[in-house]
């Protein structure tokens, strides 16, 4: 996933029509049209604590194992990422333990039809089933109040179109109005031109959001990721955005295009700055840990499953420049297996 394949182009014209050529001008020739309604902002991270997750796959490999080398992800704040309806059930624990905290929630809805952009059975298996789905997320949210990241690679996908642009729209009125807070996921700053990303992030609901998301998964640097974010901020109403820095201390690999290495759970990555919600950068709301550190990327680089590897967590504490000398030696002195291989 979040490969970084910058496709410009064919695309910015199809991106223009998605809502019909006659309405959506191109953005990267006229920025100051069309005039947009924005929904007047919240700033849900304006003194607000992020809430810790105690119930995170770090965390219960910390307790079960007596890890403390894990400390440096497993107890800080990160991003709990709902997949399925079964993941809704979890919901009022993690609710629970935030309310406790007297902090921020942060929650990434990642359940759009078609997911991964292959007809296969990924996502939701409808847009009336993915209707239902966020119905229930918001019954389960209730008063509690969340942000919520909204579908990563759903809008720079290959396979973005109109209907994909309606739902998500839907979708970012339907939080808001139940008075949660919305980052659409743009993708990152290898990716997609600013221009073509400002017209799909208009027809996906930006102007109802409260923002958008940089990096997620990815690992771009923190200057690249806040310069592009501040160019496509500007297409977009000055709109916020939050970026993840969960994996791009050491920022991205070496591209090599004939192989995953690239991008799937590479050697070269490692832990990124704290998560805050005072940044001290204008137009970014949060430095977030949006993909949980530690968890694969695939079955690659000696993994054989999407969940958490103590040897991935490992990796990312020894390389990162934000974690103390002391910390990297406990990590690097530890015997950490890769995934697990858990269906």
């Amino acid at each position: 996933m979040r490969r970084t394949a910058v496709r410009v182009g064919a695309l910015v014209a199809l991106a223009g029509c998605l809502l019909g050529c006659a309405q959506q001008p191109d953005l990267t020739l006229h920025p100051d049209r069309p005039a947009v309604t924005y929904r007047p902002l919240t700033h849900p991270f304006r003194d607000a604590r992020l809430a810790v997750d105690p119930d995170s796959e770090a965390a219960r490999y910390e307790r079960a194992n007596g890890a403390d080398w894990l400390e440096p992800i497993a107890g800080q704040p990160q991003a709990r990422w709902i997949n399925s309806p079964q993941d809704l059930d979890t919901l009022p624990e993690l609710l629970q333990a935030a309310r406790a905290q007297d902090a921020l929630p942060v929650l990434v809805a990642y359940w759009i039809p078609d997911r991964g952009c292959s007809h296969h059975k990924q996502g939701a298996p409808s847009a009336a089933a993915y209707r239902d789905w966020i119905g229930s997320m918001i019954r389960r949210l209730g008063s509690t109040r969340a942000v919520v990241v909204l579908e990563p690679d759903g809008l720079p996908a290959d396979c973005f179109d109109a209907g994909r642009a309606r739902l998500m729209a839907e979708t970012v009125r339907r939080l808001e109005t139940a008075g949660q807070s919305v980052y659409i996921d743009a993708g990152h700053a290898a990716w997609k031109s600013t221009g073509d990303t400002a017209e799909r992030l208009l027809a996906a609901g930006i102007a109802d959001a409260e923002g958008f998301a940089v990096n997620v998964s990815n690992r771009q640097t923190t200057a690249a990721s806040v310069a592009w974010g501040r160019e496509l901020s500007d297409l977009v109403g000055h709109r916020p955005f939050v970026v993840d820095v969960s994996r791009n201390g050491i920022g991205p690999p070496p591209d090599r295009k004939d192989s995953d290495e690239e991008w799937c759970n590479p050697a070269h990555q490692a832990l990124g700055a704290p998560p805050t919600t005072s940044p001290g950068l204008p137009g970014v709301d949060a430095l977030l840990w949006i993909k949980r550190p530690g968890e694969s990327d695939g079955e690659c680089g000696g993994e054989t499953s999407y969940f958490f590897s103590a040897r991935q967590a490992q990796l990312l504490i020894e390389n990162s420049p934000h974690v103390t000398p002391a910390g990297r030696q406990q990590a690097a002195a530890a015997t950490a297996p890769p995934s697990d291989g858990r269906p």
